[in-house]
């Protein structure tokens, strides 16, 4: 998996210090058209506020209706001049560089700095036109926490609340669901293949089709120089 983009802001923690900042619940999405060539698309959502912009971990298989229902805490440091949220929805990709299908810039209600908590479906831009990509789900409030800089990785917080032993309970991604259908397509391009090993391949690439295609294509080359 791709690692998520750095932030370009570092915000150390200092005890007893606590800064202002929006929690944002990424929940679901729903789009109006599949971008992937083949099988189902990969999608993830990149989330900027500031200078702060974290990823979620990639839904496998979500295609048209991801889910990845993930809290982050994105600090405002200057809680009087960002208004502003920018979502971004890509559907990951193996050979090739990651496509975004969608995306967003969403001003924070008014009533979020006056203590409410708003959970609303915001427009999605993209080639289909203005707000004709489908829409996204997120739940917004705000808040004031202590905060740290951890690493950045696709499954992860910008920062954590302060605690005396365990910070947070680590986060495990939804379940692979191979589906019959994008067995029965690859078996189509490769009629020689087993689907138990077609099967076997797409569970290690987490039911990604376009890697299990470049690993079949890989394996049957070798298998075809060795025989000759």
């Amino acid at each position: 998996e791709k690692e998520a983009v750095v932030s370009t802001q570092s915000t150390g923690y200092q005890s007893g210090n606590p800064q202002a900042g929006l929690s944002i619940t990424i929940a679901q999405a729903v789009l109006n058209k599949s971008y992937a060539m083949i099988g189902n698309m990969d999608p993830y959502v990149r989330l900027t506020v500031g200078h702060t912009t974290c990823e979620t971990f990639t839904h496998s298989n979500g295609d048209k209706n991801p889910r990845w229902n993930k809290v982050y805490h994105m600090p405002l440091p200057n809680n009087t001049s960002i208004r502003t949220i920018n979502v971004e929805i890509f559907d990951e990709k193996s050979l090739t560089d990651d496509l975004r299908v969608a995306f967003s810039k969403i001003n924070v209600p008014e009533r979020v700095f006056q203590g409410h908590t708003v959970d609303e479906w915001y427009p999605l831009s993209g080639k289909l036109g203005t707000e004709a990509e489908g829409s996204i789900n997120l739940i917004i409030s705000y808040t004031t926490m202590p905060m740290m800089t951890v690493p950045y990785q696709r499954i992860h917080y910008p920062y954590l609340q302060a605690a005396p032993a365990q910070f947070y309970t680590p986060v495990v991604p939804p379940p692979v669901v191979i589906r019959d259908e994008d067995i029965n397509t690859i078996k189509d391009m490769f009629p020689n293949v087993e689907k138990e090993v077609i099967k076997t391949v797409l569970e290690s690439k987490r039911g990604n089709v376009e890697g299990a295609v470049a690993d079949l294509l890989q394996l049957t080359s070798d298998s075809t120089t060795v025989n000759s």
